[in-house]
C-alpha cells in the first residue's frame, strides 16, 4: 500500500509553522524583559537624578539669596550718590585691569564742501569754495577705576589751507559723589547753553548759528579748570546746577593757551528737564558768564543765556525736535579820565543780542528735513550822526538729512542770508546765497550725549 505523500506534507508544514511561532515568542519574550530591566535602571537613575536636582536646586537658592544679599549692601554703600551704583561694583566681579580694557575708542571724520555765490563780492563773513576736512577727531573714554572717569578728544582741523592739531577735551571727573554731586577738572567744553557741550561734527546742522558764533566762535569755549554739578531730589522735575571756573587765558576756538588774565573765567548753568509722556520730553536752561578779554582788569564780558529743547520720538524710526537758544551780552569798559576836569566817566557799553531757532522732522527711519531762523544784532553801533544804526543780520535755512546709520550721515543745505549795516557808508544791504553738502563718518565706540 503507498504512503500518503500529501497527508505528510501537510503535517511537515505544520510542524514547521509551530517552529517558527515558537522562535518568535522566545526573541518577543526576551525584548519584553530587556525593556523591563531598561525601565527598572531608568527609574534608579531618575531616583538619583532627583536626590542631586533637590541638592542642586538648594544651591541655586542659597546662591541667589547670597547675590541679593550682596546688592543690597552695596546700594546702601552708594546711597546718595550721583549714580545708582559705581561702574565698578566689587573686586569679586570685575577689577581695574579689566575695566581699563573696556575703554571706549573712536574716530570722527567731518567733511564739508561750502560754496558762497556772492563770493568774493559779499561783504559778510567769508567762506571758502571748496570740499575739505572741516575736522578729523579721535578721542579714548572710559572708567579710571571704581570712582574716577577720564575722557581724552585731540582734533585736527584746516584753515587757509593748513591743519592744526589740539587738544579738544583731557579731564577726569569724580561722577559718584555724595549727596548727587560730580566733580569735573581738566581742559572741556564748559557747561553753557546747548551747543557748547556738542562737538561740530554732532550737531543737528552743519554751519553754527550766527549768535554762537559771534559770541563764542564756530566751534565752542574751550579752557582749563573745574566743574561742579549737583542734581537736586525733586520728584515732579530734573534740576541739576552746574557751576564753573576756568583759567580763562582763552576764549572760543584759539590755537594757543591764550594770555594771562587778571581772574577767572566763572559761569552757572541751572538746566531743568521734564518728561510729559508719551513720548514728549523737554530740556530748558539758563546760563550765565562772565569773563576777561583782555589784560585790562576792568574790562569784562558779561553773557546772558536761555536754551531750550523738545523732543518726541519713536523709537529710530521718527522724531520731531524743536531747539533754539538766545544771548545777550554786555562788555563793560574801564572807565575813562577827562584830561581837562581830571574826573572819571563811564564809558558807554557794547550791547549784542541774538538768537536761533530749529525744526527738525525725521519722517523716516534714514530721511529728516530741518528749518532754521537765526538773527543777531549789535546796539552799541552808531551812524554818522551819533545815532543808533539800524542793523541785523538775519538767516533762513533748510536742509535734508540722509542718515545711513547713526555712525553716519550725509547732509545738503542751503542759506539764504541778509546783513543790513547802516552804520556803513555804503552797502548797507547785503544778500548773500550759500550752499553746503556735509558728509560724517564715525569709526568705533562714540560716547551718547545727554538729551
Amino acid at each position: 500500500m503507498k504512503p500518503n505523500y500529501r497527508f505528510s506534507k501537510i503535517q511537515m508544514g505544520g510542524v514547521f509553522l509551530s517552529l517558527l511561532l515558537s522562535a518568535f515568542l522566545f526573541a518577543q519574550s526576551s525584548t519584553w524583559e530587556k525593556e523591563l530591566d531598561d525601565t527598572d535602571s531608568s527609574n534608579k537613575k531618575n531616583t538619583n537624578s532627583g536626590s542631586k536636582s533637590n541638592v542642586s536646586s538648594s544651591d541655586w537658592e542659597a546662591d541667589l539669596e547670597k547675590d541679593l544679599q550682596d546688592q543690597e549692601k552695596r546700594e546702601k554703600g552708594t546711597e546718595g550718590s550721583r549714580g545708582i551704583s559705581s561702574p565698578v561694583q566689587s573686586n569679586q566681579q570685575i577689577n581695574r585691569s579689566a575695566q581699563n580694557l573696556m575703554m571706549d575708542a573712536y574716530a570722527a571724520i567731518d567733511i564739508v564742501g561750502a560754496w558762497d555765490r556772492n563770493k568774493p563780492r559779499g561783504t559778510g563773513e567769508r567762506i571758502d569754495n571748496q570740499l575739505d576736512i572741516r575736522t578729523a577727531e579721535f578721542g579714548f573714554n572710559g572708567a579710571v577705576d571704581q570712582w574716577m572717569r577720564g575722557n581724552f578728544v585731540g582734533a585736527a582741523h584746516g584753515e587757509n589751507g593748513k591743519y592744526f592739531f589740539e587738544v579738544h577735551e583731557a579731564w577726569v571727573q569724580f561722577p559718584f559723589l555724595p549727596f548727587n554731586t560730580s566733580l569735573k577738572a581738566g581742559q572741556m567744553f564748559i557747561d553753557v547753553g546747548r551747543l557748547n557741550k556738542i562737538h561740530a561734527h554732532d550737531r543737528a546742522f552743519t554751519m553754527t548759528p550766527i549768535v554762537h558764533e559771534k559770541f563764542i566762535g564756530w566751534e565752542s569755549a574751550i579752557d582749563t579748570g573745574a566743574e561742579f554739578s549737583i542734581l537736586f531730589p525733586w520728584k515732579f522735575i530734573t534740576q541739576e546746577l552746574v557751576l564753573g571756573a576756568t583759567n580763562g587765558r582763552k576764549w572760543g576756538h584759539s590755537h594757543d593757551g591764550g594770555i594771562q588774565k587778571n581772574n577767572p573765567l566763572i559761569y552757572a548753568h541751572l538746566k531743568h528737564f521734564y518728561y510729559f509722556g508719551n513720548n514728549w520730553g523737554t530740556q530748558f536752561g539758563f546760563s550765565g558768564i562772565r569773563f576777561e578779554p583782555t589784560t585790562e582788569r576792568k574790562n569784562q564780558r558779561l553773557l546772558y543765556g536761555m536754551d531750550a529743547v523738545l523732543r518726541w520720538n519713536r523709537s529710530n524710526l521718527s522724531e520731531i525736535m524743536l531747539m533754539g537758544e538766545g544771548w545777550y551780552q554786555q562788555e563793560v569798559f574801564p572807565s575813562n579820565l577827562d584830561p581837562v576836569t581830571f574826573q572819571k566817566f563811564k564809558s558807554p557799553t557794547k550791547d549784542q543780542w541774538g538768537a536761533y531757532a530749529f525744526l527738525d522732522f525725521k519722517f523716516h527711519q534714514l530721511w529728516s528735513v530741518g528749518v532754521r531762523y537765526d538773527y543777531f544784532t549789535d546796539k552799541s553801533l552808531v551812524d554818522q550822526n551819533g545815532d543808533p544804526a539800524k542793523n541785523a543780520i538775519e538767516a533762513q535755512s533748510l536742509q535734508m538729512t540722509f542718515h545711513s546709520s547713526e555712525f553716519g550721515k550725509v547732509r545738503g543745505s542751503m542759506e539764504r542770508r541778509f546783513i543790513q549795516d547802516y552804520s556803513r557808508t555804503s552797502q548797507e544791504e547785503v544778500r548773500e546765497y550759500r550752499f553746503y553738502i556735509q558728509t560724517v563718518a564715525v569709526l568705533g565706540s562714540h560716547p551718547a550725549h545727554s538729551y
